[in-house]
């Protein structure tokens, strides 16, 4: 075997690696949604109210974090919120598929002030499980979820 022989073999492993890795495409999904609002904050709020009734859910819980930082005296802090909402028939249907997903619930949209604007956004849920019924259920909620931030914004 000549010296040219046997340095095709290792050369053309490299490559092969060197494929491999350069076309690697990251799998790990985005599950940050956000969106720029065109309203100020407090129309921004009002209409995500009514996005998420007009979805079928109830708001549950209000946690208002720049509001409460500007009550201890720094009184130009951005307002920010988390809004916490249910629809308990999905709720059910989560824990009938993977009651581990109580772990991981979705339902919740901020919403706070930016240099750049009011943003609004959630935590979506991943859609690449070996549960295929938990990636279903997961596909539809995200739908639920940037549907409430595209109609909270138009």
């Amino acid at each position: 075997m000549t010296i040219s022989q046997q340095l095709k073999i290792p050369t053309f492993f490299i490559f092969f690696v060197l494929l491999l890795v350069g076309c690697e495409q990251d799998t790990t999904p985005n599950l940050i949604y956000q969106q720029a609002s065109n309203y100020d904050y407090e129309d921004t709020l009002l209409n995500l109210d009514i996005a998420i009734s007009e979805h079928n859910y109830r708001i549950i819980h209000r946690s208002k974090i720049g509001q409460a930082v500007r009550d201890r005296g720094e009184k130009d802090y951005p307002l920010s919120i988390v809004i916490s909402f249910c629809n308990i028939t999905y709720a059910k249907e989560m824990m009938d598929i993977n009651s581990d997903l109580i772990n991981d619930m979705p339902c919740i949209v901020t919403v706070r002030e930016e240099k750049e604007g009011v943003i609004i956004g959630t935590k979506l849920m991943t859609e690449n499980t070996d549960n295929q019924r938990q990636n279903d259920f997961a596909k539809k909620i995200n739908n639920n979820l940037k549907s409430i931030i595209a109609d909270t914004i138009e």
